[in-house]
């Protein structure tokens, strides 16, 4: 074995990744915080919000609320980083490691865990089966970070999508509640807010990391190279069938597609209480 080649397997990123890590204290202690925090969020959004609605529109109000409140910390936190550090964005996206950054993934992760109980305790249709697929494939990439203590600018780089949440998530709770209709201009300025902030950072950003990842992940552990260039795959396909939803139900689609597209999550509830009048 050359020196060259015995360097290159000493490094994490070509090592089977230590999944006991996630166990350290830097990691475990945050992660238990952050869940007991978002678990606090809940109960007090489900105390004081949205308590004039019932059924599955008020589980899914309370939801979004929190699912917002995440949206606007790790998406605005995510959008410092990355645009204060744009060449290590690039050029030092491996190795560039902070501290305080690392605790984005680590709360998103928290987030998701919580997400995917309240889900399952809530509902169980083809639209849990693919956000537990999505949130599966978020915390495997997520914990990266933590694992290794490397990837933090890669994380960031999936994070973007959570800058779009922020707007998808507002549209779809002044939707649910009725808002929409009673502030009509308020609403069309997030719905097109909504779509552009699709485009660059669920749609750009996914593009730019892939090609990144095309040329520097290949040769690392399969771990890294699944998450690098298999995330995308995933990502792309979840997000393309939610852009495709989106348009339809803002009516950007012709009446046909609308049809075949459009989201039926939030109005199963309303027809099954119509079904029970």
């Amino acid at each position: 074995m050359s020196e060259e080649t015995s360097s290159l397997s000493l490094r994490i990123e070509y090592r089977v990744p230590n999944l006991m890590n996630i166990f350290l204290l830097h990691n475990i202690i945050p992660l238990i915080v952050y869940s007991l925090l978002f678990r606090m969020a809940r109960q007090y959004v489900k105390a004081n919000f949205w308590l004039k609605f019932e059924g599955f529109k008020r589980y899914r109000l309370q939801n979004l609320t929190v699912c917002w409140l995440h949206a606007v910390i790790v998406g605005g936190g995510d959008l410092i980083l990355m645009f204060s550090h744009p060449h290590e964005i690039f050029h030092d996206v491996i190795d560039w490691y902070n501290p305080i950054a690392a605790q984005l993934p680590l709360i998103s992760v928290a987030y998701f865990f919580q997400d995917a109980f309240d889900m399952l305790m809530y509902e169980w249709n083809s639209y849990t089966l693919e956000l537990l697929l999505h949130h599966f494939a978020t915390c495997a990439a997520l914990v990266a970070p933590g694992l290794t203590g490397k990837f933090t600018l890669a994380a960031g780089w999936a994070l973007l999508m959570e800058v779009n949440s922020i707007f998808l998530h507002a549209r779809t709770i002044l939707q649910i509640c009725g808002l929409s209709t009673q502030f009509p201009g308020v609403f069309r300025v997030v719905v097109y807010s909504n779509i552009i902030s699709f485009f660059f950072f669920r749609i750009v950003s996914q593009i730019l990391w892939t090609n990144w990842a095309i040329y520097n992940v290949p040769g690392l552990h399969w771990y890294y190279v699944l998450v690098g260039l298999g995330g995308p795959i995933i990502f792309g396909c979840i997000n393309g069938m939610l852009f495709l939803r989106l348009l339809a139900s803002d009516g950007f689609l012709t009446e046909k597609l609308r049809a075949r597209f459009a989201m039926t999550r939030d109005k199963n509830d309303d027809q099954e209480k119509k079904k029970g009048n």
